[in-house]
C-alpha cells in the first residue's frame, strides 16, 4: 500500500479579471506522504495561498478556471460537485487559516462553534458532541476547558482564538491539516507556542501538515521538506537540509537573507529583497525573478527556466544560473 497521501500533478488556477486572465499558480507538482509535514513559503502574492485553497477545493465558483489534478487519498478534487467535496471537508482535509478572529463568529460561543462541526460532519447528539468539544479544548491547551467553551471569541487572547480554530479544524480527525500563516499577528512567544502545538499534534494525532508561511525560519525545524514558490510556480523543492544549506535558486536566498537573524544587533535593518513582485497579469517569457535578480543574464530574460534535477534526493530548481552549492565543502 502507498504511503502517498496527495499527488498534485500539473495544478493550475486562473482568475478571470476585468484587466484579463490572473494565472495566480501555475502549474503545480507535488507528493505529500502521509504523516509528513511540508512547508510551501514564498512572499505574499507568490501564489501559496491559492495553492493551498485550490487544493483543498475552496476556489471561488466563478471568475475562476482550474486545471490538472489535485488526488487526496484516491479523491480527486479538481472538477468535484461542492457536494462531494463537502465530504472530504473536515474528515479527510481540513485548514487553519491567517486571522482566528475572522475564521471564528464574533457572536457565537466557541462551545457552540465547535459543536456545529461534530452535529453537521458526525452526527453527534447535543451532549456527546458538547463532551467532544471541551475535550478538543483540551487538547489544544486551552486552560479551563469547561469555562472557555461558554465564552465569546472577543473574550480570548490571539493566541487562544488560534488554539479555538485549530480545535474546530482538528474536530473530524483529519489527515491532512493544511495551515495557511498560521501565527500571523501573533507575537513570538505566541507564534513558537502554535508552531509547537501543531508539531505535537500531528505527532499525537498521526496526521500530514501542510504549512503555509512567508518566514523560512517557521519550516527551518518543522518541515521534512520544503517548497518555494515564487509568481505561481515553484522555483525550488527539496529537502528542509537541502533548501537551506544547498539552494540553488537566488529567490531562494534572497528569502533566507531577509528573515531577521538572532545573532544580529538590536536595531539591525533587516535586508529586503530589491524590486517588487510580478504583477502575474504581464508575465513575461522570461524568467518571473529576473527583473529582481543580481545573477540574472539575457538568457533569463527571454526563456522561463523549467525544474532541473539538483545533486541531492528530490532537490530541483528553476534557474539559468544557480548559486554554486556547498555540497561537500568542508
Amino acid at each position: 500500500m502507498s504511503d502517498r497521501l496527495l499527488e498534485v500533478r500539473d495544478l493550475a488556477t486562473t482568475f478571470a479579471t476585468a484587466g484579463g486572465p490572473l494565472p495566480a499558480v501555475g502549474g503545480v507538482s507535488f507528493d505529500l506522504n502521509q504523516n509528513e509535514t511540508l512547508g510551501i513559503v514564498g512572499e505574499s502574492g507568490s501564489g501559496k495561498t491559492v495553492l493551498s485553497r485550490t487544493i483543498m477545493g475552496l476556489q471561488p465558483r466563478t471568475n475562476v478556471t482550474v486545471s490538472g489534478s489535485a488526488r487526496l487519498n484516491g479523491f480527486e478534487v479538481v472538477g468535484a460537485s461542492e457536494e462531494a467535496k463537502r465530504g472530504i471537508w473536515g474528515t479527510e482535509v481540513a485548514m487553519v487559516f491567517q486571522d482566528p478572529m475572522t475564521s471564528l463568529n464574533p457572536v457565537m460561543r466557541i462551545g457552540k462553534q465547535i459543536d456545529e462541526v461534530l452535529r453537521v460532519r458526525l452526527g453527534m447528539d447535543k451532549a456527546a458532541a458538547k463532551a467532544r468539544a471541551i475535550e478538543l479544548l483540551e487538547l489544544v491547551g486551552i486552560p479551563s476547558p469547561v469555562e472557555r467553551y461558554r465564552a465569546y471569541p472577543g473574550q480570548l487572547s490571539g493566541g487562544m482564538r488560534q488554539r479555538v480554530v485549530i480545535a474546530i479544524a482538528l474536530a473530524c480527525s483529519p489527515k491532512l491539516l493544511m495551515a495557511d500563516e498560521p501565527t500571523t499577528g501573533l507575537d513570538v512567544t505566541i507564534q513558537a507556542q502554535i508552531l509547537n502545538l501543531l508539531d505535537r499534534l500531528k505527532s499525537q494525532l498521526q496526521m500530514s501538515v501542510i504549512l503555509v508561511t512567508h518566514d523560512l525560519g517557521v519550516v527551518a525545524t518543522r518541515t521534512s521538506r520544503i517548497i518555494v514558490m515564487y509568481a505561481g510556480r515553484v522555483v525550488e523543492t527539496g529537502s528542509t537540509r537541502d533548501v537551506f544549506q544547498n539552494h540553488r535558486m537566488p529567490y531562494t536566498r534572497a528569502l533566507l537573507e531577509s528573515s531577521p537573524k538572532v545573532a544580529s544587533h538590536s536595531h539591525t535593518r533587516l535586508q529586503a529583497i530589491p524590486g517588487r513582485p510580478p504583477n502575474l497579469m504581464k508575465l513575461t517569457a522570461g524568467c518571473a525573478f529576473a527583473p529582481r535578480c543580481a545573477y540574472a543574464t539575457e538568457r533569463c530574460h527571454r526563456e522561463r527556466p523549467e525544474l532541473t534535477a539538483a545533486e541531492g534526493p528530490g532537490h530541483a530548481f528553476a534557474c539559468w544560473n544557480p548559486l554554486p552549492t556547498t555540497r561537500g565543502a568542508s
